[in-house]
């Protein structure tokens, strides 16, 4: 056998297993393994107060000029395992790092000091997403799955302010001034895949947790619905729509006070599975 024979039948080879289906209802459903990347494209928006005593949140977005939108890559797994596989565990990252430069129209108080109007600042918003979620199907069949159980979201958030501000006696100083904070939050969570075509996924899952948990006292949501075509064996491309809010209070001895934040906005995928 010639060599080009020999490689014109391993593309043949290769090509079928690419293509190769055998599967009546999307893979997604029966495979052990799911993982995505994806591009976010994020409408956001920052509130952030870091003195409780004044108790009005800053729109980082509006008075400060951070970005109120920007491209997020999101990493999602989703990995099956038990006894007819009813059990799952779940995993989702993403992160972002806003910034933005302004003259300010009005005074804005940031922890124990006031950036004056007239004064020119850069302020940055830091938040990082790690999402933990075991589950288990309590409803499961060729064409479709729902599934409860429960989560760990893991965030970190850093807020910061700097700039030159005004003395009292006229003269300038310059203050870089930032909070953060970093905790895992517990919750609860639901999701539910359907496939009304061979090819073709529709999934939605949502997280949520109300709760006062040692320094912090917020709620929060996680939700995406999507729909995902599977264009070989193992590799599909996926749209989905991703909300998440946060709305947290904060006392700690370096930062009293509270974040408002959002990330919403429409996520591109490809997606492999096996």
């Amino acid at each position: 056998m010639s060599i080009k024979t020999s490689l014109l039948l391993l593309l043949i080879t290769i090509s079928g297993s690419l293509y190769a289906e055998d599967y009546e209802y999307h893979p997604q459903l029966s495979d052990n393994f799911t993982v995505s990347l994806g591009a976010f494209q994020s409408d956001q928006s920052f509130k952030i107060d870091a003195d409780i005593d004044v108790g009005a949140n800053i729109d980082f977005g509006r008075r400060l000029g951070v970005d109120q939108s920007s491209t997020l890559f999101n990493t999602q797994i989703f990995w099956k395992f038990g006894k007819q596989r009813k059990w799952s565990l779940g995993g989702q990252y993403f992160s972002s790092n806003s910034r933005g430069e302004r003259t300010l129209t009005e005074d804005v108080a940031w922890q124990d000091i006031i950036f004056r109007e007239g004064s020119s600042v850069e302020s940055g918003i830091k938040m990082a997403i790690s999402r933990v979620f075991l589950g288990r199907s309590f409803y499961k069949d060729e064409r479709s799955e729902f599934g409860a159980g429960l989560g760990l979201h893991i965030f970190s958030i850093t807020a910061s302010i700097k700039g030159n501000i005004i003395l009292e006696d006229g003269t300038e100083k310059f203050e870089d001034r930032r909070v953060s904070a970093s905790a895992p939050l517990p919750n609860i969570g639901v999701w539910y895949k359907f496939s009304p075509a061979k090819n073709w996924l529709i999934h939605t899952r949502a997280d949520w947790i109300s709760a006062e948990i040692d320094e912090y006292d917020g709620a929060f949501w996680n939700a995406i619905i999507g729909v995902n075509y599977q264009a070989f064996r193992n590799v599909g491309f996926d749209l989905s729509y991703q909300y998440f809010t946060l709305d947290l209070g904060v006392d700690k001895p370096n930062w009293r006070g509270s974040a408002d934040l959002s990330y919403t906005g429409p996520m591109l995928s490809i997606t492999g599975n096996w």
